[in-house]
């Protein structure tokens, strides 16, 4: 136990203390000098005892002198009387002394030293065409003045500082000042009439907007139309393509700054409020020769090098309010630098279902038509036919194509010396076949699977499955609405069917499936994998539903319904790990699981009488591309929405546990799982 520190204790330990260093012989050699400095310091300094030292010597000074109040300062004292000579308090009084005594506190007071400026000089340069440089070049002129007489002038030499080399302009760049001159000329009536006797003349309306026409009047001449020729030369469609670019700019500007991300949304803005609020920049309306042909948006596909650049498909989505199958259709290839006209136009005498751009040559596109067909095009130039063609041969099927996928591996993007990639592609015949270009203008197709209608209890939702009454041989294959490829395995897709069956399949082992699942009680008609997560996935169907899936486990573990409608299309949010975006048929919903699971956070209705068909996110996940029915692409801005956490998996799993609280069984079989995110919760993403 150690002694307590009453005040007289402290006390007698300063006061020896102040006696030993008095009586060290460094302080008796300094005392005059020490006297002279303590009438210089202030009585601040002397009460509170400030230190003027550095931490180097105070910790150099405690190192060097450990005073110990307990021992003598000089072997040659007098020992101790011995305790049985000393009374018995004096004998205990001495032991308690004998224990070490404690380390005495040294308080040490830093404090800031006032900023003293040696030198300062500060900049005294100025721009030449500028007011305060015209000052500054006045200034320097006079002192030159100054200067200039006897015995007042000094050697000046003019360089270079902090610079290599002296960037100069060259008279290379100027251009030559242009002349000009008034020119008279002759011309005889004979002539002039001459002339305007072999033009044509010829007037035409173009619609601008809405019911406004104007007026152009062109000029033939022998009944030719120099436009035509001029308008074929590559060089002037280049240069109008420009030009109606650098117009448009000067109407969408601000949207297109908004589609870059230019202006992100300030963390440390006062007014942030979290809407989830969707944003209309423009539409892309594609110009139609009648107004009464079905042109619905089938299907959307993002240049995966430029996310600038989208395809657009334009065919036939839903029956129900047309009496006859289109006869055409066409694939639009847009710029946002210019949402007016269409940079690329194909024209086909069937609808157009789906599209897809390649990852590994992005310049190619693959396109399925409602015939069965399938084409490979090279947007790189205008004009040109098709790169390759599907031929009956290899194909013999004539549903329409519902799904294109590139096969590829993540070595073959980004490569240097990339190779082109086969496709899968799945047709309503239920059948998935295989493309490869070739050297030669047709495809080679080889069937990959031919999946058989699902009979008896599946894995997946329980639902009652009627026995057919009698066996069909023509409708024994279900339709492929749509194919998935694998986040991981690179030989793994996924199909789904009108059935609300989830197939799962692999190229190495054809003709057969691998896992069979019910995900709908209706068709299915999209399916995507988490970009946190290569084992967490959604799909969509025709039962309102709009189901979250683990692998692993044979239950959804989120459902979420709100309209009672079919949902066309799901798709996971690029930048929030709990967002998701569905799309119905007159509404686009936003959900966050984060908040809750039973309504959306926000529903946004545009053009609500006209229904919507597909959609999806562009490449930084800040907006979106949605067609409808009526030929039109909205393209929509996330405005309003919450900041993106830092780590997205955590905050996934933590939302779906929230969202399991009520289930503790299905809660368990998460939690057994385990880690189900990416190495080090990486994003990966797949256009």
């Amino acid at each position: 136990m150690s002694r307590p520190l009453t005040k007289d204790y402290r006390t007698a330990d300063f006061e020896q203390l102040s006696r030993m260093i008095k009586e060290h012989p460094l302080m008796k050699d300094a005392g005059a000098e020490q006297q002279h400095l303590h009438k210089l310091r202030t009585p601040e300094y002397r009460t509170k005892c400030v230190m003027r030292a550095s931490l180097d010597d105070i910790a150099l000074g405690i190192n060097l002198y450990k005073l110990q109040l307990d021992k003598p300062m000089s072997p040659t004292l007098e020992e101790p009387e011995p305790d049985y000579l000393k009374e018995p308090a004096a004998s205990a009084r001495s032991a308690h002394s004998a224990r070490p005594p404690a380390t005495p506190f040294i308080k040490v007071l830093l404090r800031k030293s006032p900023i003293v400026v040696l030198f300062e000089r500060r900049s005294m340069t100025a721009l030449a065409d500028t007011e305060e440089g015209r000052q500054v070049m006045e200034d320097n002129r006079k002192y030159d003045e100054l200067l200039s007489g006897t015995d007042k002038t000094r050697r000046t030499v003019d360089a270079d500082t902090q610079t290599m080399t002296a960037l100069m302009k060259s008279r290379l760049v100027n251009t030559e000042r242009l002349t000009t001159a008034q020119l008279g000329s002759y011309v005889s009536n004979f002539e002039m009439y001459d002339t305007y006797k072999d033009l044509q003349k010829s007037t035409t309306s173009v619609q601008v907007q809405g019911e406004k026409k104007l007026e152009i009047t062109t000029y033939h001449v022998d009944g030719v139309d120099q436009f035509v020729g001029i308008n074929s030369l590559p060089g002037f469609r280049l240069a109008l393509m420009l030009t109606m670019r650098i117009l448009a700019s000067n109407v969408f500007e601000p949207q297109q700054r908004r589609y870059r991300n230019m202006a992100p949304p300030d963390p440390l803005a006062e007014d942030v409020k979290f809407k989830y609020r969707l944003g209309l920049l423009w539409r892309l309306s594609p110009p139609s020769s009648s107004p009464k042909v079905h042109q619905a948006v089938s299907d959307m596909s993002f240049c995966p090098s430029n996310g600038d650049i989208i395809a657009v498909a334009y065919g036939v989505y839903s029956h129900g309010k047309i009496g006859q199958l289109p006869r055409s259709g066409w694939v639009y290839v847009w710029n946002i630098k210019n949402p007016v006209n269409p940079e690329r136009r194909y024209d086909y005498q069937v609808p157009v279902v789906t599209v897809e751009f390649s990852p590994t040559q992005p310049q190619l596109l693959a396109i399925g038509l409602h015939n069965g067909g399938v084409e490979v095009r090279d947007i790189s130039g205008q004009n040109l036919p098709p790169l390759a063609v599907s031929q009956r041969s290899t194909s013999p099927h004539f549903e329409p194509v519902t799904a294109i996928k590139w096969i590829y591996f993540e070595g073959d993007v980004g490569s240097r010396n990339p190779h082109i990639t086969p496709f899968l592609a799945t047709s309503q015949a239920g059948a998935v076949t295989k493309y490869r270009l070739i050297n030669s203008p047709r495809m080679l197709g080889l069937e990959q699977q031919r999946l058989q209608r699902a009979e008896g209890e599946l894995e997946g939702i329980p639902i009652e499955r009627q026995p057919p009454a009698a066996s069909l041989l023509a409708n024994r294959h279900p339709q492929c609405l749509e194919i998935v490829l694998d986040p991981v395995q690179a030989d793994i897709y996924y199909v789904l069917t009108d059935e609300g069956t989830l197939y799962k399949c692999s190229t190495n082992y054809p003709l057969q499936h691998l896992e069979l699942r019910q995900v709908h009680d209706g068709p299915a008609a999209c399916m995507e994998f988490s970009p946190w997560s290569p084992r967490m996935y959604l799909t969509c169907g025709s039962d309102w539903c709009i189901r979250i899936w683990l692998a692993g486990i044979l239950l959804p573990i989120v459902t979420l319904q709100h309209h009672l409608s079919p949902v066309h299309c799901a798709r996971w949010s690029r930048t929030h790990s709990t967002i998701l975006v569905s799309l119905s048929r007159s509404t686009v919903d936003i959900w966050d699981l984060r908040n809750s699971t039973m309504k959306p956070v926000s529903s946004t209705a545009i053009d609500a009488d006209i229904f919507y068909t597909t959609f999806k996110f562009t490449h930084c996940g800040r907006s979106l591309a949605v067609g409808n029915e009526a030929g039109n692409l909205l393209m929509l801005s996330l405005e309003d929405m919450p900041f993106p956490p830092h780590f997205q998996y955590k905050q996934l799993k933590r939302a779906i546990f929230k969202a399991l609280s009520m289930q503790p069984d299905l809660r368990k079989q998460v939690r057994s799982v385990g880690y189900f995110g990416y190495p080090g919760g990486r994003k990966q993403t797949r256009a």
